[in-house]
């Protein structure tokens, strides 16, 4: 593994790594599209989401302006987990600008959240960070393509 700009390159591991955050952000999305999002019309959908909220405003944001637009703000998180799964996927700066998204995603949310999600995201947010501790040049459908093509050769 060479050495470049202060961090080693990502091998198999680091790469399947990379590979389960950036696929989990793009099902967290296929979820969100086919279940979240339909669901988001009914007024009692999202009753209960800020009760372990850290803060009274927290709940009155929920509750005054999340949940009589929902569907608006459901598209806008479908669309950032999409991007963000595309670009962990990436590769270079690109996977760097994912995983600093990702982790600033969970860890605006923990306002919201009630005793054990909270912990839940904080080790998400550390798990996720680890894929920065590499740097990725390639593109991970680009490895999958030279892996499959040199199987068929």
């Amino acid at each position: 593994m060479s050495v470049a700009h202060g961090r080693k390159l990502g091998g198999t591991g680091w790469n399947v790594w990379r590979s389960v955050i950036g696929t989990f952000y793009l099902g967290a999305a296929v979820f969100n599209l086919t279940y979240t999002l339909p669901g988001s019309d009914g007024p009692r959908f999202f009753d209960g989401y800020a009760d372990g909220a850290w803060f009274p405003f927290l709940e009155d944001f929920m509750n005054d302006v999340f949940v009589p637009n929902a569907e608006l703000f459901m598209v806008a998180v479908i669309v950032f987990e999409i991007l963000v799964g595309v670009l962990i996927l990436s590769r270079a700066r690109l996977v760097d600008i994912g995983v600093g998204a990702s982790v600033l995603w969970v860890l605006v949310v923990l306002p919201f959240l009630a005793w054990p999600y909270l912990l839940t995201n904080l080790v998400l947010a550390v798990v996720q960070a680890l894929v920065a501790v590499r740097r990725y040049d390639t593109a991970l459908w680009t490895l999958i393509a030279r892996r499959f093509h040199e199987q068929t050769t």
